[in-house]
């Protein structure tokens, strides 16, 4: 080491991980660190305290001169500290005077990512202070701020940046010069590190050079911050029914575990409403409220206005606790002021509320469960007091380690308690017992064997008014008590035969079942409640047990014979099913015809999926007459596409003839899709029409459009647009077809 005047330097090699003491310092939550060269030696506990300010200095060349105080690095000079790093031409330190100055391209990167380039940084205060010009921060996430001047106080904790600007737009480092599409001005930026917040003060907001908005006060998060309190993006639309629709979000956090948003609402045709939303974690869970409540004007079936003032609204709650590793429960809340309020609001489009609470124990491979159950009809012909609720309904199951004959033996029990205001009420206790095994033979066919017997116990008063007479029975339940015995045995052969080629795998696998039951199963006293939506289908076919509930048992004895082929090559995949059950003894399921099992041989039914390459998806699920081979069901679902441009098609023929609500005849085409132009814009459409059929249900005045909507999207790292229209064409009261419009604006970062 040349030693000349008192003064050292080293020089000709590059200086390399050299440890020093330093003085630290924050500008705009940033850690500047600069040495302080020497140090004596330390008791352990003192050195174990200076350790965390040790630096690893890199240079082409250091000096000191001893009567100054001045420590000078020069040539691509790194400072590290902390995953702190900064870089800088030279760094000048004064022992006497305890400022710093690095000069030359500086350039400090962060933990996080975040980094600031300046000219040049002055440290002062013993480091403590910072002073900055011409400085640009570049965040992890690709925003950036620049100022005229920052300054940096260690006392208060806080960075002021002033004439600054601030956008998170990839164009203001291109280089091109160029506005960025939108940047926040203000003459004075306060960032307070302890509140982790930016405060502006004179801020104006620029949308492509063009000043927009101006406001004396404005704040927001830095970006450390991932929930904060303010206001999110705006929400603004025109429909048939509301008008002109304008909300405003305001999301607010009470604390780590609360927080609330409040959207009020104002609406040119209906006034103010009032939207809210309440989430809180509670340690063994979470639960949420949200609503909305209106003063509005009360209209008829027609729609005309009754010349009186109604209060209209809905509340909607979930939750989910954990009560212990084997304990746990959920629940839901859903009730509207009146029938018509969610679809004229457009809030929801159901046509029933659901309320249930449902607890649940888990032990082992048994389960049990209790749960309370409420419905809330929203159609015109729903009747309130014909609405069941159950209170309760109780599901338990057993299966023990014990396995006789080698299968597997599970213990049931059903408990069903549904009440009405005005009508039938149902008690029903169900008790279960079933034995289950596979064989697998050296020739490769799988037998599974399924044994049930099981006792249903009903107690039914007011069953003379049902909520519908169709699911009465033959000739109408009978108040009183009934005992059910029932028993079944039911055996399927499948031969999966396997052939591999060069081009994939072919699977044929024959499937027949044997299915052996009394003759009589369900006495025409019996009411149905739980087993009203069952119809034959491919998933269906072969379940030993076809409806979907207690109720509805189908008796006597059926086989049921089908195929199935499924082929799996490098880019196509095929899965084909098709089948028919034919019955041996017993007479019709008591429900009714349409539903597939009419006569002595079953409507064929099957399913035909196809995937290639994965940019076509094709499924068709179809139900054929069985002696007139007409459809009486076809689901034809079809997508093509990849993650830039999708195109769906679907197409469904209902001709079943089935007299209940809501399950009528229709025929319908719909179509829904989007398409990416490039990296930031995006069309999306959707397109649903009902047609006439000469067979169906559906009248001249049914067929038509049903509705349809286009949108045009732009999203990019700073900006977030949206627009779409929709057009529907159905009428429910004073819920009108009609267009809207809907806009949203969302500013990265700023909400």
């Amino acid at each position: 080491m040349p030693i000349n005047n008192d003064k050292f330097s080293m020089s000709a090699h590059r200086i390399g991980r050299t440890c020093l003491l330093a003085g630290t310092i924050l500008t705009s939550g940033l850690l500047i660190t600069v040495p302080a060269f020497a140090q004596s030696e330390k008791a352990p506990e003192q050195k174990q305290a200076l350790d965390a300010e040790r630096v690893e200095l890199v240079a082409d060349q250091l000096t000191y001169d001893p009567d100054t105080g001045e420590i000078r690095a020069m040539g691509n000079v790194e400072l590290a500290r902390e995953g702190y790093t900064l870089k800088a031409g030279e760094v000048f330190y004064n022992e006497t005077t305890g400022e710093a100055r690095a000069v030359g391209a500086v350039e400090l990167t962060t933990p996080s990512g975040d980094r600031i380039i300046a000219p040049q940084i002055l440290l002062q205060n013993q480091l403590k202070d910072a002073f900055v010009e011409n400085i640009r921060l570049i965040m992890a996430d690709g925003a950036q701020a620049v100022a005229a001047t920052g300054e940096r106080i260690e006392e208060t904790g806080r960075t002021v940046l002033r004439r600054a600007s601030y956008s998170p737009c990839k164009i203001c480092a291109d280089g091109s010069g160029k506005k960025p599409l939108w940047q926040l001005k203000a003459v004075k930026v306060v960032h307070d590190k302890g509140k982790r917040r930016l405060y502006y003060k004179d801020a104006i907001l620029e949308v492509l050079g063009v000043p927009l908005f101006w406001t004396p006060y404005f704040s927001h998060p830095d970006p450390t911050v991932d929930r904060a309190s303010g206001l999110l993006p705006l929400d603004i639309q025109t429909s048939r029914n509301l008008g002109f629709v304008a909300g405003i979000p305001y999301y607010h956090v009470f604390s780590d575990s609360i927080d609330a948003t409040f959207t009020p609402v104002y609406t040119t045709r209906e006034g103010f409403v009032l939207k809210g939303q309440y989430r809180q974690h509670v340690g063994i869970g979470q639960f949420s409220f949200d609503g909305s409540i209106t003063r509005a004007d009360q209209r008829d079936f027609t729609n005309a206005r009754t010349g009186t003032k109604e209060t209209r609204g809905h509340i909607s709650s979930q939750g989910r606790f954990h009560h212990s590793e084997r304990w746990r429960s959920t629940y839901q809340v859903n009730y509207a002021s009146d029938d018509t309020y969610l679809g004229r609001y457009e809030i929801s489009n159901a046509d029933t509320l659901v309320s249930e609470y449902l607890l649940e124990g888990f032990f082992d491979a048994s389960y049990i469960s209790s749960r309370a159950i409420a419905f809330q009809g929203l159609r015109l012909e729903d009747d309130s007091g014909k609405a069941a609720f159950a209170l309760p309904l109780i599901d338990a199951e057993f299966i023990p380690n014990y396995k006789p004959l080698g299968g597997t033996i599970s213990l049931r029990g059903n408990a069903l308690a549904l009440h009405r205001t005005d009508g039938l009420d149902t008690r029903r206790l169900s008790l279960i017992a079933n034995w289950q095994r596979r064989w697998i033979t050296p020739n490769g066919f799988v037998l599974d064997v399924d044994a049930l017997a099981r006792s249903d116990l009903y107690n039914l008063d007011a069953a003379d008014q049902p909520d519908d007479p169709a699911f009465a029975g033959s000739f109408g339940g009978t108040s009183g008590s009934e005992w059910r015995r029932l028993a079944r045995l039911t055996t399927t052969v499948s031969w999966p035969l396997v052939k591999y080629g060069t081009s994939g795998t072919h699977t044929v696998e024959p499937i027949t079942e044997i299915s052996l039951s009394p003759r009589r199963g369900t006495p025409d006293s019996i009411v149905n409640e739980d087993s009203r939506a069952f119809e034959l289908s491919d998933l269906n076919l072969f379940s030993a047990d076809r409806t979907s509930g207690f109720d509805l048992w189908e008796e006597g004895s059926r086989a049921t014979f089908g195929v199935r082929w499924r082929f799996e090559g490098e880019k196509l995949t095929t899965d084909v099913l098709v089948g028919q059950s034919w019955r041996i003894t017993g007479q019709d399921i008591v429900l009714a015809d349409g539903i597939g099992l009419e006569g002595s041989s079953s409507d064929i039914v099957g399913r035909t999926h196809v995937s290639y390459d994965g940019w076509i998806d094709f499924e068709h699920r179809y139900r054929l007459d069985d002696k007139s081979l007409k459809m009486r069901r076809n689901d034809i679902d079809v997508t093509f596409g990849d993650s830039k441009k999708s195109l769906r098609a679907g197409y469904t023929r209902l001709n079943r003839n089935l007299p209940f609500i809501n399950r009528e005849d229709r025929e319908e085409i719909r179509v829904s899709g989007f398409y990416k132009f490039d990296e930031n814009w995006k069309l999306t459409g959707t397109w649903t029409r009902r047609l006439e059929g000469a067979e169906l249900l559906t009248t001249i005045e049914d067929s038509g459009p049903v509705q349809y909507s286009v949108g045009i999207e732009y999203q990019n790292e700073c900006i977030e647009l949206g627009l779409r229209l929709r057009e529907t064409f159905t009428r429910d009261r004073d819920v009108e077809p009609g267009t809207s419009i809907m806009f949203r604006l969302k500013l990265t970062n700023l909400g």
